[in-house]
């Protein structure tokens, strides 16, 4: 009688302690939005949990040039961009993500005077909107693509869960604790 009445207590009281702002809120995180963008933009396209949108430009201005792409992002998660040319007389001279939290300058990882690949991995942003603007000089007719991906992280438990959780814990220790019989000395 005891066991149930208190069980029935600290089921109310987890109930109660369920954040009330996340009722009617679904922890599925929506596509990111391009919203604008200088470039020629491709998505977004989400396969798995990764999203991602691509942008390329052919007629680069010439003697420099800045492009940029702006998205927003509902959730906040895990961030890969990657920023690349295959043309000779193109140079990245810089690449900024500018936002919530921000700036952060994408690296230079390759530049070999054909191939020049530029990449920002594993950042962690919170929800919100984000510009990309990309600087160079172009000594010819030169082109520049890349992608932003965006990998969705783990949902966080509610404390309402939480409470939940631990409780069935704790009862599953009470009622395997209380089934105990104790053993009989035995002669032999």
């Amino acid at each position: 009688m005891k066991f149930s009445i208190l069980a029935s207590l600290a089921a109310s009281i987890a109930l109660v302690s369920a954040s009330p702002a996340s009722a009617g809120k679904s922890n599925v995180q929506t596509l990111p939005a391009v919203d604008d963008c200088s470039m020629i933009c491709d998505g977004p396209t989400t396969v798995g949990s990764e999203t991602t949108i691509g942008f390329t430009e052919a007629g680069l201005a010439a003697p420099t040039f800045t492009e940029w792409l702006t998205f927003t992002n509902d959730m906040a998660g895990v961030y890969a961009l990657t920023l690349d040319t295959s043309s000779s007389g193109i140079d990245f001279t810089s690449a900024i993500l500018t936002g919530p939290g921000g700036p952060y300058e994408l690296n230079e990882d390759v530049d070999n005077g054909t191939v020049e690949f530029w990449s920002l991995s594993n950042l962690f942003l919170d929800a919100g909107t984000y510009m990309l603007t990309i600087n160079g000089s172009n000594d010819s007719t030169g082109s520049l693509g890349g992608t932003v991906t965006i990998n969705a992280t783990p949902a966080v438990p509610e404390p309402g869960t939480w409470a939940m959780m631990l409780m069935g814990f704790g009862a599953a220790g009470y009622a395997m604790r209380r089934r105990r019989r104790p053993v009989l000395a035995q002669m032999a």
